[in-house]
């Protein structure tokens, strides 16, 4: 069987703590904290800190709007080069020597059936060489 006990010295310090917690929740409540001494000695680290913090969110801010314009730039990359493929296989298309024949078959121009030949002139050829040789 159990015994039964008294409460001891223990017991009641267990009890007090969450006391102490609320009386600190309370002067931090009523503003007596900031009145101690203290605080005021450590008011300028306390500032520090705060303008620590400060620097903190700003930097957070700007980094969350620069990635916000680097993605914007990076949709638009893609939407200028899918541009860029359409584009250079239109002219690819439209340069072919087929596709040129049609567009100027309505002007009046007709693609040549035969092919070209080169006409040599045998004097002109002797001439040069001679002219050559002199100089």
């Amino acid at each position: 069987m159990n015994k039964n006990t008294v409460k001891g010295k223990n017991d009641k310090e267990k009890s007090g703590g969450s006391n102490r917690i609320l009386e600190l929740f309370r002067s931090i409540l009523n503003g007596k904290i900031l009145a101690g001494e203290k605080v005021a000695d450590s008011m300028p680290f306390i500032l520090f800190l705060t303008a620590i913090a400060f620097l903190l969110i700003m930097n957070s801010y700007y980094a969350e709007k620069k990635g916000r314009v680097t993605e914007a730039l990076r949709d638009d990359l893609v939407e200028l080069r899918t541009r860029h493929v359409l584009t250079r296989s239109a002219l690819m298309y439209l340069s072919n020597q087929s596709e040129i024949a049609r567009r100027v078959e309505p002007m009046g121009l007709k693609e040549s059936r035969v092919p070209p030949v080169i006409v040599v002139d045998d004097r002109r050829r002797s001439s040069g060489i001679l002219n050559a040789l002199i100089n």
